[in-house]
């Protein structure tokens, strides 16, 4: 008898080794096959998330803050204290490497780096993929690539939508100049241009933090402007004349409800950013791709049909009205915010924010957010968009920020 089809998974980053362990862990024992154009696992991105239960990976996290905040534009500070639900970050070398090493523990687990996939064919009785090295024939093929693969095709595009884009720095500072007990999720002191605009900073000790210029709508900003602001912020707000950068990333996360199903056909599916995995509302996605992937696992080893979605739907009304706040007025995001943290408990924030909310938790966040609470009760229109055209009813931080 000849060897099993194997499942083949497009992407090795976070989406495409959680599902091999997910599927590994739900009892497949299939051969699985990873292919990744790039040529080694490193040190890409960085996620972030509050640590609720059953979220994989969690132990791996290289800094934990009890309490986070919001600094409006004119310098208001509201803060959380959540020493149960801290907030949590991930490097993504720390996470590849502990993935892989799970897998090669696993068994029957082949990781393909530097090829790049360049077709897929359903057929009735398997799946063939094309790549640069060749042709495979596959039981079923899982996309994480994050939207950039052959199969892109297949999901629609949001013309309108919105795009949370970032760069990020880690810097190390001349002298002492940030509190390693807070997180600053959003300071709006900085020159928004019309859109949303705001710093992330996440600091690791007195004199190293990574610092974000993140910036949410239809426009991409130059990364040299953004190093400047972040330097400028740094002098400003934190009295750090000089920094020495130890790392950068950047990226680029839609937010948008435009349709992205994990179920793309009999024997194809989606994880990630590709199954649409980054909450629309915020852009976080760590915890639900490890929830998605779980779901998509659990389905296939019980030879159920993969489900469309695995996440609450009712949480794409929150996602839907959030964003028309977003997409009408970008001038009152800060004191949204504002008014969330104010309202809102801690851990409700942090289950909402996982998608580990109840319906109880989600009443209490609209009660918190006049913005919201207003569209919430407004009959659903279509505002238009910045061509003139009515925007779709789905409108459109950065690190959880995804695979």
């Amino acid at each position: 008898m000849s060897d099993p089809d194997p499942h083949v998974i497009l992407g090795a980053g976070c989406a495409g080794l959680s599902l091999a362990l997910a599927l590994r862990e739900h009892g497949l024992r299939a051969p699985i096959v990873l292919l990744d154009r790039r040529p080694a696992h490193d040190r890409d991105r960085t996620w972030c998330f509050w640590d609720t239960p059953g979220i994989r990976f969690a132990e791996l996290a290289t800094h934990r803050w009890p309490a986070w905040q919001v600094i409006g534009p004119d310098g208001a500070v509201t803060r959380h204290e959540g020493a149960d639900t801290p907030y949590l970050h991930l490097r993504a070398d720390d996470v590849y490497a502990a993935a892989l090493e799970r897998l090669r523990g696993a068994g029957g687990v082949d990781v393909r780096l530097s090829t790049r996939v360049t077709g897929v064919e359903e057929g009735p009785e398997h799946v063939t993929v094309t790549t640069d090295r060749g042709r495979l024939r596959a039981a079923h093929v899982h996309d994480a690539l994050g939207g950039a693969g052959p199969l892109r095709a297949r999901r629609p595009s949001d013309p309108d939508g919105l795009v949370q884009r970032f760069l990020g720095q880690e810097v190390r500072t001349t002298r002492a100049v940030f509190d390693p007990g807070v997180a600053t999720l959003m300071d709006f002191r900085i020159a928004a241009g019309g859109e949303v605009r705001f710093v992330y900073v996440l600091p690791f000790a007195p004199d190293r933090a990574l610092v974000e210029d993140t910036s949410i709508g239809t426009r991409p900003r130059p990364p040299a402007e953004r190093r400047r602001a972040i330097a400028a912020h740094l002098r400003r707000h934190h009295g750090a004349l000089a920094a020495e950068v130890l790392h950068e990333e950047r990226g680029a996360i839609p937010m948008s409800l435009a349709a992205r199903p994990v179920r793309l056909g009999p024997r194809l599916g989606a994880v990630g950013l590709a199954g649409g995995a980054a909450r629309p509302s915020s852009g976080y996605a760590f915890a639900r791709i490890q929830r998605q992937v779980d779901a998509v696992a659990r389905a296939i080893v019980d030879g159920t049909p993969v489900p469309a979605t695995t996440h609450p739907v009712r949480l794409e009304l929150m996602d839907r009205i959030f964003l028309r706040v977003l997409r009408e007025d970008p001038r009152a995001f800060a004191a949204t915010m504002a008014a969330l943290l104010r309202g809102t408990p801690p851990a409700v924030l942090a289950r909402f924010m996982n998608d580990a909310s109840t319906p109880l938790d989600e009443a209490r966040l609209v009660a918190a957010m006049p913005p919201l609470r207003s569209r919430a009760r407004r009959p659903r229109t279509r505002p238009a968009s910045a061509s003139g055209r009515p925007a779709p009813p789905s409108g459109a931080c950065a690190a959880d920020r995804p695979q």
